[in-house]
């Protein structure tokens, strides 16, 4: 029964991530990592405390790792994100009606990554190392360019070229905590991580299908492509966790994201006043060095037992995240500063919720939610619905989560078209699926 279900739900998480994506334009900006969890703490919100005796505690708040007996083990997930964005602008007739909303661009790709590490544990403390990948910047965006070969021509609207922005690359690295008690009812962590850029890149502008080609409108333009070098940055977090009663327990974390470096970029940032969101720019002639100072996160979270029959365990966490501390330089060769976006980001906070329960037969039924205050304004809030299970054989551990978002905002059109008027922005409209699978062995 239980290998029946566990199958059946992987089986959905596949149908799933087939079916919904999502989007993430602004992430390459701000590097805003997406919280890395096993299959467990996805499902149930994202919430640090289900993360317990797990590596990836080391990530978020390392006293989650403690635990007062021998233990050894090995952990590897399976992270899986899918993207779609849909950009559409309001039709009219020939009476100057509104009939329709035009889709001009349906953009979609997936992210796939893994991690792998290890963890130890004994009487007075507990440890954990692995190898993670911590953010995944791959994003694509790409229209269609057509063009009128003029009167006479059989094919009226022909394909010119295409319109495109491209962020890629992987931040992956290393991360080493440690876990130890204080007294019977404390737990204090420390961690550190180091990560590197790998095939980092970034393009913006337009390619041709015929760039010599007199009667396309595409024939004058370039995309500039660029291949970042020298990229990474570190962090470090703390935690502490309190076992206030038997059923009660309560932490607190602090992540500290440092700064994140990188040679050759040639897109910047700035902030588009009339839309009071961020924008980006290709520099075609020059690279820059970037700096970017990330913002620190600060999470208050409980676990609580509820006396059930049915053994329940129900989580919650809130976090706050300083984005006022946010600022992206440029630099040229000399080191002098050529450009700085230091916008006047908010306060941003996200709670998260998640209820775990543990039928008769041991299989897990595992919920969550999601809301999340966004720093670059109210329209790009978000809510996110969290599910998942998962099933234990002997030493064997296997865990899956989903995640589903769906999200709308409004925005210039990224190409706009010399001497066009549209009576509004474009409508953006992303949705998204994250799913996971985590495995681990105890020896």
């Amino acid at each position: 029964m239980i290998r029946k279900s566990c199958t059946a739900a992987l089986i959905l998480l596949a149908l799933g991530a087939s079916a919904v994506h999502a989007q993430s334009y602004f992430q390459y900006m701000g590097l805003e990592r997406t919280p890395k969890h096993s299959g467990r703490s996805l499902a149930l919100g994202g919430t640090v405390q289900a993360l317990e005796m797990h590596p990836l505690a080391g990530l978020h708040n390392p006293a989650m790792l403690y635990q007062s007996a021998d233990a050894l083990g090995v952990y590897a997930n399976m992270n899986m994100a899918a993207f779609t964005e849909r950009r559409s602008f309001p039709v009219q007739d020939s009476f100057g009606d509104f009939i329709a909303e035009n889709d001009y661009v349906s953009s979609r790709y997936q992210k796939w990554e893994g991690d792998l590490a290890l963890y130890y544990s004994q009487k007075g403390f507990s440890a954990s190392g692995g190898w993670y990948t911590f953010e995944n910047l791959n994003y694509d965006y790409q229209e269609e360019i057509r063009s009128d070969l003029g009167s006479g021509a059989y094919n009226r609207d022909p394909l010119a070229g295409f319109h495109k922005v491209h962020f890629g690359g992987l931040l992956h690295g290393v991360n080493i905590a440690l876990a130890h008690d204080i007294g019977k009812r404390f737990a204090v962590g420390y961690a550190y991580s180091r990560y590197w850029g790998a095939n980092i890149e970034e393009g913006f502008g337009v390619i041709p299908i015929l760039p010599n080609e007199r009667k396309l409108a595409s024939r004058d333009t370039t995309y500039f492509p660029a291949a970042l070098t020298n990229a990474g940055g570190s962090s470090i977090n703390l935690g502490i966790r309190a076992n206030v009663t038997k059923r009660l327990q309560l932490a607190l974390s602090m992540e500290m994201q440092g700064a994140y470096t990188a040679e050759g970029a040639q897109i910047t940032a700035g902030m588009d006043s009339s839309l009071l969101l961020p924008a980006y720019t290709a520099q075609s002639d020059s690279s820059y060095e970037l700096l970017i100072e990330r913002p620190n996160t600060y999470s208050l979270s409980l676990r609580y037992i509820p006396a059930n029959e049915l053994k329940t365990t129900l989580y919650a966490q809130f976090d706050l995240t300083d984005w006022r501390k946010y600022a992206a330089g440029y630099f040229d060769s000399a080191d002098s500063l050529v450009a700085l976006f230091a916008p006047d980001y908010k306060m941003a906070w996200a709670l998260r919720a998640g209820v775990e329960h543990i039928f008769f037969t041991g299989m897990p039924f595992r919920f969550g939610f999601v809301y999340e205050k966004n720093p670059m304004g109210n329209q790009l809030n978000r809510s996110s619905i969290h599910a998942g299970s998962g099933m234990v054989r002997e030493n064997l551990r296997v865990d899956v989560g989903l995640a589903l978002y769906q999200n709308l905002y409004y925005y210039d059109d990224l190409f706009p078209v010399e001497g066009e008027v549209r009576a509004s922005r474009d409508k953006v409209k992303e949705s998204s699926v994250r799913a996971n699978i985590s495995i681990s062995y105890a020896f």
